[in-house]
């Protein structure tokens, strides 16, 4: 009898265990895992790509996505040495805020930490000055995506505010600057990217010219090159021109490290530069 009851018992349990386990066959079990799978799939959408303006000097046509903060800084040294003086400007801390405000705007906040040495050779003088330099405020707006031939365009404006700058670094008035930039794709490896816009300097009404052609280079998934011509003409005799390259690596879907160097191409241009940095979007 003993075991008739324990067999009994057995069953019961089996039975309970088995129409429990039936509750989710097939069908609960096959929409749970279209729940999962829909959601892991609009997870991976919903992270773009971490497209940066550094560490070029080509400011890129495409925005911030909406509510997300791009922290965009790094390291500058750039030298310069003529017959009477060797001039070092190191940018300590120079970082770009970028946020996405709507679809096709971000607002924009920069300063830079500066530090310049002046040495006038065989006198022993040298000066040292250390501060921040002007407050930048600008938006950028993507007018056109790319389509065919029609590249991606975007208008930056803006403006330099002298209040913040340490009285050496202080520019005399207010100093508005808007640029062009275009992005153009040429194949799955190869894009480029140009900036057409004009400066002004806060003391002249006269604004200079600025311009940039930058080709990037995707290497790899995570690893992508660069190399750049770019200038600013003012009036004859002020006239720069420059060419570096560099190398961007992406660590994480939102983190990249940098580095680039490069050289003057005339005399008003500073004779040689190296940066370094990383840019970090949130949220992830």
């Amino acid at each position: 009898m003993q075991k008739k009851i324990a067999e009994l018992n057995c069953k019961l349990s089996y039975n309970k265990a088995g129409r429990k386990l039936a509750r989710f066959k097939p069908g609960w079990v096959m929409l749970l895992t279209a729940i999962l799978v829909s959601f892991t799939v609009n997870s991976q959408e919903k992270r773009p790509d971490l497209i940066t303006d550094r560490p070029d000097q080509t400011e890129s046509a495409v925005v911030v996505p909406v509510r997300s903060l791009q922290i965009e800084t790094g390291f500058l040294l750039q030298k310069n040495e003529t017959d009477l003086t060797v001039e070092r400007l190191v940018t300590c801390n120079t970082t770009l805020l970028r946020y996405g405000l709507l679809e096709r705007l971000e607002l924009r906040i920069g300063l830079d930490l500066l530090s310049e040495r002046l040495e006038i050779k065989h006198t022993g003088i040298r000066e040292h000055i250390t501060g921040t330099g002007p407050l930048l405020l600008q938006f950028k707006y993507r007018i056109v995506e790319e389509r065919g031939w029609i590249p991606d365009i975007a208008f930056i404006g803006g403006a330099a505010l002298p209040y913040t700058a340490k009285e050496f670094f202080r520019t005399p008035g207010v100093a508005p600057a808007f640029r062009f930039a275009l992005s153009h794709t040429l194949s799955d490896r190869l894009a480029l990217g140009s900036n057409l816009g004009a400066e002004w300097d806060g003391e002249s009404r006269t604004p200079g010219f600025w311009y940039s052609f930058a080709l990037g280079i995707t290497a790899t998934e995570k690893l992508g090159l660069f190399t750049e011509f770019y200038g600013f003409m003012r009036e004859p005799g002020k006239r720069m021109h420059l060419f570096d390259a560099g190398f961007t690596y992406l660590v994480l879907h939102n983190l990249q490290l940098d580095l680039s160097g490069g050289v003057g191409l005339n005399k008003i241009a500073f004779d040689s530069f190296i940066s370094f940095g990383f840019s970090w979007r949130l949220p992830r």
